[in-house]
């Protein structure tokens, strides 16, 4: 049965108030409002919740001390965008990319690489593209804290959540800082609690149905009560990996046991932790670092967590699944409906060296983008493996720096 086209700008005016006021994303507001004139003036342009600046130390000194000492809360959004002709997907011919947009406080944008987080280098041939050429989908949205004063990422802050992000007098913000302790701000507060100071071990933290969940290098997951106590949620994994990722996929809890080549010691655990999330800042690079021997990935095992049972699943096959494991949050990727991209796979940044296809020269000494396949146990650089997502729009227009 041919498909009949719908005028979408015939919709009974009733509709697009109600319809707009759904859309809580800034690119759905902008597709939105591009429809036509009318559906544009129904609805104001997107006005993004803004976070006050927050204080970066444990301390109240930090308010005293000025911006120098105060963080602004980023985030960031990854898309999946797949190329329309004549307004339909087209899954035979056309690979989809993936599109990470950061936004500050002040409403501006930029792109970054959707795992190592790298600015891209626009080329001199860039030029302009139409959202309404793409189907886009929302994938997921993370969080990043920055110095205030110049807008640098702060390295000792490993990863942030962020819980009612919509409401200010609700949000609340964790983080893990130094290598794996817990952090807990809510908007308002002068100074972080540090809370389960006992223990300095997590790996991971994610926001999973509402509720912060941390797991430790054992692989045992937590959840943390709204009185900031860590409840044990699931049994020790006992992975003999160096580093634990939590992923959701499909509604269900994954802990992905990286496993490394060397052990990551504690006293560079900061730099260890910089290199396997792509945290190392280039602008003010740490000496130590440079001549470091860092861990590098070998291995990855996966497991879902049962938890009607209380087990661990040892999983071989992710099946059309793509598990994006990135510095700022994992998330996974349905390759279903894409004949050429392949499923069962998980993306990742290293500081391999040059023995990887795809890796040479000056840059073998920085954090590349990698491809695990589940299926034979590889390791490449994504560059070298074609049947992977696109990580970065089409080279015509820009190219990662």
């Amino acid at each position: 049965m041919e498909k009949k086209k719908v005028d979408w700008s015939a919709l009974p005016k009733e509709l697009w108030l109600t319809i707009g006021n759904c859309l809580d994303s800034r690119i759905d507001v902008l597709r939105f409002r591009s429809v036509c004139t009318l559906w544009r003036s129904s609805v104001p342009p997107f006005k993004q919740t803004t976070v006050p600046p927050l204080p970066h130390k444990f301390s109240s000194d930090a308010v005293a001390a000025g911006a120098e000492l105060q963080a602004l809360l980023f985030q960031t959004t990854v898309y999946l965008m797949q190329p329309l002709v004549d307004g339909e997907p087209n899954s035979s011919n056309s690979k989809p990319w993936l599109l990470k947009l950061e936004e500050s406080n002040s409403g501006e944008s930029r792109l970054l690489h959707p795992i190592t987080n790298s600015p891209p280098r626009y080329s001199p041939k860039a030029k302009n593209f139409n959202l309404l050429d793409f189907g886009v989908v929302e994938l997921r949205k993370s969080y990043s804290l920055k110095y205030r004063q110049n807008n640098v990422i702060i390295a000792c802050v490993n990863k942030v959540v962020v819980m009612g992000q919509t409401d200010l007098d609700n949000c609340c913000i964790f983080k893990i800082f130094d290598g794996g302790k817990l952090g807990f701000l809510r908007i308002g507060d002068e100074k972080w609690t540090h809370f389960d100071e006992q223990n300095s071990h997590y790996d991971d933290i994610i926001v999973y149905k509402g509720q912060c969940y941390v797991v430790d290098r054992l692989g045992t997951i937590y959840w943390v009560s709204s009185e900031l106590k860590v409840v044990q949620f699931s049994p020790p994994l006992c992975g003999f990996g160096g580093q634990k990722h939590l992923v959701e996929s499909c509604g269900d809890l994954y802990v992905v046991d990286r496993c490394l080549d060397r052990e990551r010691s504690e006293r560079n655990h900061l730099e260890d932790n910089n290199v396997i999330f792509g945290l190392h800042n280039h602008v003010h690079p740490n000496p130590f670092f440079a001549n470091a021997a860092v861990p590098e990935a070998i291995d990855f095992k996966v497991y879902k967590l049962d938890q009607e049972w209380a087990r661990w699943v040892d999983v071989k096959n992710l099946g059309d699944q793509v598990f994006i494991l990135s510095n700022d949050g994992s998330f996974s990727v349905s390759t279903s409906g894409f004949a050429r991209v392949k499923g069962n796979c998980i993306l990742f940044t290293d500081q391999r060296h040059a023995h990887l296809p795809g890796v040479a020269g000056s840059e073998a000494r920085k954090c590349h983008s990698c491809v695990f396949d589940l299926e034979d146990g590889s390791i490449k650089n994504v560059a070298a493996f074609r049947a992977c997502f696109m990580l970065w729009p089409p080279s015509s227009w820009l190219s990662p720096d």
